[in-house]
This record gives structure tokens, sequence and C-alpha cells, in this order.
């Protein structure tokens, strides 16, 4: 994980740097994945782009020189992180921004251009470019033909060379996706296990998720290849009615807690991404919560998204009961699966339709709470989570002396309501203090003129 870590320690530009002076935040309620309660009244200092004190206001001292945030009433969280994102696309590089200014600090790229993303990692360093840290795949290895980037990988032959010349490359993860033959997908995994590289992705059915668990498969993304918990009654009357809905997964009745006690001996991440289904969940119902902030995309990200992601316009009547009732049913089984112990990652598949970059998280974070995990949870799945699954937890994730200064303010306690979240007063980058005026420029800049 040290090519990881290293190629996470970016600078954002100076243009939202406001002072180089130390920043304090004082009487500050502190919200982490250590405690599922607030530590009231404490002080957090920042210097260069580490935290160097955090603890109690009435005893930790501030530097005579620091810029003073006050504090009280408000709550810091650590930097959010997007864990399924996909940022090279048309028009991304100017929705890098909306990250940013909603607290979304790192993001994990799922696939894309390599060329791309480098050249973006390295104009973040140099100061010409605002967004977050970047852990990225590239081209994914898949077994057919689809319309995103990727290396055609149809027998296990093929499935080695890929993995060799992602690890050539430099990528910092390997994807995998969902039309791999078994023989190509486990000589993928074998492959990667031997390079010392993690591997993470969809999963076909002719693999199965408990045998991608089994091969080592770090992260299992979407719901796609989980089975559904369904009684019988219900796997017939929640057949898809439409091909799209095969999205949302398939019923089933057998018994899931081993799968579930699997994937946690076998540290199994899931990453379950809801706002990518919601609009195949409502649909025929054209309106998704996504589109009031259509707004703040370019036009050609909105119709390359419309593109690669077609919905059909011939619907039999009542289809969406069918698919918020199966949603409803992924919703509750996420939260089945933390009890049980499996770790959560948050995820959007940004940039779709319903889930702009940035601000499509904290929708995300609002529905694994709605299907029934607690705020607390569903906040370490985009902190201390997605801190654990990179290796960074010396880093990351917490707020603490000697981590990354990556913080978030807002005005509310996001344990006890998650669309706390939402109301972001500033974001600390890699130590840089954003305020309303530069968020509000952030977000305007990526609506173009």
């Amino acid at each position: 994980m040290n090519a990881v870590r290293a190629a996470l320690i970016v600078v954002l530009s100076p243009i939202v740097a406001l002072s180089q002076r130390p920043i304090a935040f004082t009487h500050v309620a502190v919200v982490d994945g250590t405690d599922s309660v607030a530590r009231l009244d404490q002080t957090v200092i920042i210097r260069d782009k580490r935290i160097v004190a955090v603890g109690p206001s009435k005893s930790t001292r501030v530097p005579d020189d620091a810029r003073v945030v006050e504090s009280r009433g408000k709550f810091l969280i650590p930097g959010l992180w997007d864990m399924h994102v996909h940022t090279a696309v048309v028009g991304g590089r100017a929705t890098l921004g909306l990250y940013v200014a909603n607290g979304v600090t790192g993001v994990r790229d799922m696939a894309g251009d390599w060329d791309t993303l480098t050249t973006w990692r390295r104009e973040i360093a140099a100061h010409r470019l605002v967004g977050p840290r970047i852990v990225a795949s590239s081209p994914y290895l898949e077994g057919g033909d689809v319309p995103i980037p990727h290396i055609l990988t149809r027998t296990p032959e093929e499935g080695r060379a890929g993995v060799d010349s992602l690890v050539k490359l430099g990528v910092d993860f390997v994807k995998v996706h969902g039309q791999l033959t078994r023989p190509t997908y486990f000589a993928i995994a074998r492959r990667a296990r031997e390079r010392g590289i993690p591997f993470a992705g969809h999963v076909s059915q002719a693999v199965g998720s408990a045998d991608a668990s089994d091969s080592g498969q770090k992260s299992i993304e979407h719901m796609l290849a989980i089975p559904m918990p369904c009684t019988p009654a219900e796997s017939i009357a929640l057949r898809p009615r439409f091909t799209v809905q095969s999205a949302i997964g398939r019923c089933s009745s057998q018994d899931l807690a081993p799968l579930y006690a699997r994937f946690v001996r076998n540290g199994t991440w899931v990453t379950p991404t809801f706002t990518a289904v919601y609009e195949v969940a409502s649909w025929p119902h054209r309106t998704v919560p996504g589109d009031s902030l259509a707004h703040y995309l370019p036009e050609s990200l909105r119709r390359f998204v419309e593109q690669i992601f077609p919905m059909p316009d011939s619907i039999p009547p009542g289809a969406d009961s069918v698919g918020r009732a199966m949603l409803a049913k992924r919703l509750a089984q996420v939260a089945t699966m933390r009890r049980a112990g499996v770790h959560i990652l948050a995820g959007t598949d940004a940039p779709l339709r319903n889930s702009p970059p940035g601000f499509g998280l904290h929708e995300e974070l609002a529905l694994l709470v709605k299907g029934g995990m607690s705020p607390f949870d569903a906040l370490s799945a985009a902190t201390i989570e997605p801190a654990r699954y990179l290796g960074m937890l010396d880093s990351a994730g917490t707020i603490a002396a000697g981590k990354l200064a990556d913080l978030v303010l807002l005005g509310g306690d996001p344990l006890r309501d998650i669309r706390q979240t939402r109301r972001v007063v500033a974001v600390v980058a890699n130590g840089r203090l954003i305020g309303a005026n530069e968020r509000a420029r952030l977000i305007r800049l990526a609506a173009g003129p």
C-alpha cells in the first residue's frame, strides 16, 4: 500500500489557501470513528498539512499567530471519502472541486484513462488544480465489450497479462468487471496476489461473491453479486419487470449469515452505491433527488452520462413498485451485514444522474441510515473505514495529532441526524482552509459559464 499512500499526499491549489498560519478550531465538538458520542468543547490545531494538537479547549493552547475559527455549536468530522467514483470522464476535470466543496477530500477512482488521472494528480500537487486525494485503478479488466476504458481479458493468459500491464503502469489497485469467466477471473486473482497488488470491483455471476471473497477480492462493488434475502413468495413478486431492474440484484431464500461471516473472515469490504441504483428503483418516475443539483454539472457531462447509461422509455405500469421494494430490502440488508461485522464503504458511482460529485455522497449516507445503519456507522463508512481499507489508519480516518489535516466543519450533529453532513460550514483539505465564499466559488466553477 506504500504506492497508494504516496499518491494521496497531494497539495491543493494555493487559490484556496486563505492563510499559511496555523489554524485553530476552538470550542468545537469532535466526531470521528473512535466514539459514537461527540467529544465536546475541543480545540483542534493544524499546522501546515497535519493536525498537531487535539484536546479540551480549556487546556489546549492556541498559537499566537493562528487563524482562529470559533466553532461553538459546530461539529468537526474527518474529511469524507467517496470510495466509488469515475472522475476521468467528459467534463470531469471541472467537477473535481465539487468533491472538496462538499467535504469529500478523498476519492477512489474505479476506472479511467491512466494518463489523465496521473496528469490531474500532478496538477493538484503543483497547485494548479483543486481536487481530492485520488486512489486510482485504470482501465479495468473485462471479459466483453463495454463503453468505458477497459482491457479485454477473455482468457487466463490475457488476464495475467492484464494484471502485469497494470502493475507496470503503476496503478494503485486492479479493477475486475462483470463479464469475466471463472478461469480468467481466478487467473487474475492469482496473478494479483503474486504481484502484491489489491484487486476490487464487480463480480460476475459465473464467479459469485463467496468465491470472489475467498480469492482475495478486497471489495465487492455494488450489490448485484450478493443475493438478496427473500421469501419464496417475494422471489416471485419481486422478479425484475424489465432488464435494467436486474441492476438491483436477485432474490434468494438461502440463509445468508454464512456468506456474511465469510466476508468478515476474508476481510472483504462491500460498497453498495445505493445512489447509483436509485434511478433504476424509482423508474418509470423520472425525478430523483440528484436532479435538483444537475445545474452544477457541465452540460457535456450530463449528455455523456445519458449516453453511457440510457434508461428505457417503455415501462410496464407499476414497475416502480417492484424496484422500490427491492431497494428497500437492499438497504435493510446492508444494515444487517454491518451488524454481522461486514465492513461497508460509502460510494456513489459519481457522476451518475443521482450522484453528482460530492453532493451524492451525502445522499448515500442518508440511504444507509434509512436502511437501518446508525449515523455513526454510516459516517464511519465514509471516514475511518476507507482509511482502514487503504492502510492509512496512521494518517487518516480520525481526528488526532499527527493525522493529515483533512477535516469538515458542520453546522449540526451528524450522530443525531446524518443529514447534517450536508451543512458544510468549512473544509480543510490537506491543511488548506476553505470557507463559505471559496466553497461557493468552486461550485460555480463546475457548472461553467
